[in-house]
């Protein structure tokens, strides 16, 4: 059910028909005033009669407005809209992913946000939330080219692995220890304003595992493994696909000589 488009819809007529009276209004004061400008009495005689009569419908229609929108978008935004967004892009042609109460347009990461009656698109707010309008505006972002650096990702990785495993691996030229990736975000965003949540890191992942011929400067070699240490409650790592198939990731080693 299109529950929101429909209140927007309803509001819409509503706006339209007194944006009409008020159109009305405007143009019967700029014939009267051409009428008073140009003296032409009998013209402005009945302009007079039936000013009135236009303000007042211009008035009636505008007065209604402020009661016009009783609508609970915050609790709606909590329940409903999610799925009433997914059909209207369902409908246009964008399969927007919802596991685990978190949507997705792969590779472009969708947050619901109540209190700011908005949805957060990326990093971004979204304040126009009419599902048809978001609808356009995710269109237009699929369309768009990716500008993800898989590169520039591998090496922030390698150097975060460094750093976990101290100088002594660095020198060897044989596989490193496995490292669960959760550390390794927990390492990314150590600074206190840091906004670099799980599942943005865990796309970043499915799009570097995309690209297996990536290797570091020196040669290494990225490798995720989960099966080695997942009996040690290490905490995983979820990320759907545009497909809506779930990758799980855990750990990761880097890899020399190989």
């Amino acid at each position: 059910m299109t529950i929101l488009e429909s209140e927007l819809a309803r509001l819409e007529q509503q706006v339209d028909d007194a944006q009409k009276s008020a159109k009305a209004l405007a143009a019967a004061l700029a014939k009267l005033k051409t009428a008073v400008q140009t003296g032409a009495i009998a013209e402005l005689e009945r302009g007079l009669v039936g000013i009135g009569q236009r303000g007042q419908e211009a008035a009636e229609a505008a007065a209604t407005l402020p009661s016009a929108w009783t609508f609970d978008a915050r609790a709606y935004l909590e329940d409903g809209f999610a799925q009433e967004l997914r059909e209207v892009a369902s409908a246009n042609g964008l399969d927007i992913i919802d596991r685990d109460g978190r949507l997705s347009l792969f590779p472009t990461l969708i947050k619901i946000e109540p209190k700011d009656l908005g949805v957060r698109i990326g990093k971004r707010i979204e304040r126009r939330i009419r599902p048809s309008a978001l609808t356009k505006l995710l269109a237009s972002i699929q369309r768009k080219p990716q500008r993800f650096r898989e590169q520039a990702f591998l090496d922030l990785l390698y150097r975060t692995y460094q750093h976990l495993c101290g100088k002594k691996w660095v020198a060897n030229e044989n596989r490193g220890p496995l490292k669960p990736l959760a550390d390794l975000h927990a390492v990314l965003t150590l600074l206190p304003d840091s906004d670099y949540s799980l599942q943005e890191f865990g796309r970043d992942l499915l799009l570097l595992d995309r690209r297996p011929e990536l290797r570091t400067r020196d040669g290494a070699r990225l490798q995720f493994e989960g099966s080695a240490i997942a009996r040690e409650r290490v905490p995983q790592i979820n990320v759907y696909d545009e497909h809506g198939r779930r990758h799980v990731y855990i750990a990761l080693r880097f890899a020399k000589g190989e």
